[in-house]
């Protein structure tokens, strides 16, 4: 049984100055005094409101790290950041979204799990016995299963369901190798929404082991405005099911890692 001793939180981020705060105070309260110890990553990409301001002044009560994007690069860019920093200052990374729907009291179940399963990933997955929806329309809620469906059948993937979720838990061993196969540079390399699939595959190529819990998706916390385009989600969804349906990956590795420890300061990165 393995043990996680630090858990970095990856928070990408895009004007999230309404959600943004909540989030950060409900980490604290429900993360501080737990058996693990946490930094909270916040990845602000290229935010024109207070994202990057919100996340230096919770800096001064909490272990919060800045990464600022100088312009906006979209999601699949500050989950790249975000991973690979995460990889380097805990033994696990839990990414979370950034707009309130995911609570982290759901994180000491993800890290329990990854212990007692022994698995490389656990995500909070919609679609477990237990998991409750709130706040999301009939239609969207009909898409997200219909997705679900074409990838179990497409890409089939042992011990998971929810292959789109941003609510997840990763060993960051399990990241370094995926890092040392396709490159540190090159975790994500998908720009939108369809990242967290293109992580998913690329895991799927290299063996990895999962796990699923059941938690509740509150979109009806959410202040701030949707940033999700479905139709050019969708087909971005295709063509990278397309190019990973039967990949397996590169027999040699092609970057090296050097595992860094979490110091519990707070410190602060610009990206270009």
């Amino acid at each position: 049984m393995k043990h996680i001793e630090s858990v970095a939180l990856v928070l990408p981020a895009f004007n999230e100055e309404k959600d943004l705060p909540a989030l950060l105070a409900r980490i604290q309260e429900t993360l501080t005094g737990q058996n693990f110890r946490y930094e909270v990553i916040v990845v602000d990409d290229g935010s024109k409101d207070r994202t990057a301001e919100i996340a230096r002044e919770a800096a001064q009560t909490m272990p919060v790290t800045l990464i600022q994007h100088g312009v906006n690069k979209g999601l699949g860019m500050g989950l790249q950041n975000g991973l690979v920093a995460g990889m380097k200052a805990a033994d696990a990374v839990v990414v979370m979204d950034s707009d309130n729907t995911h609570d982290p009291i759901y994180v000491m179940d993800m890290v329990s799990e990854l212990e007692a399963k022994g698995v490389d990933l656990v995500i909070a997955s919609r679609y477990r016995p237990g998991s409750v929806i709130v706040g999301l329309s009939a239609f969207r809620k009909l898409l997200s299963l219909g997705c679900f469906w074409l990838m179990k059948t497409l890409v089939p993937f042992r011990g998971v369901r929810d292959y789109s979720t941003g609510f997840r838990c990763y060993d960051s061993t399990v990241l370094k190798r995926m890092a040392q196969t396709y490159g540190e540079d090159k975790l994500v390399e998908e720009t939108g929404f369809v990242c967290m699939l293109e992580v998913m595959l690329k895991l799927r190529s290299i063996g990895a082991t999962a796990s699923e819990i059941p938690y509740t998706l509150r979109y009806d916390l959410k202040a701030g405005v949707s940033k999700l385009r479905i139709w050019r989600t969708l087909k971005r969804y295709l063509v990278v099911v397309n190019r990973y349906r039967g990949k397996r990956a590169p027999a040699s590795p092609i970057a090296s890692m050097t595992p860094g420890a979490m110091t519990g300061t707070t410190h602060e990165r610009k990206v270009a």
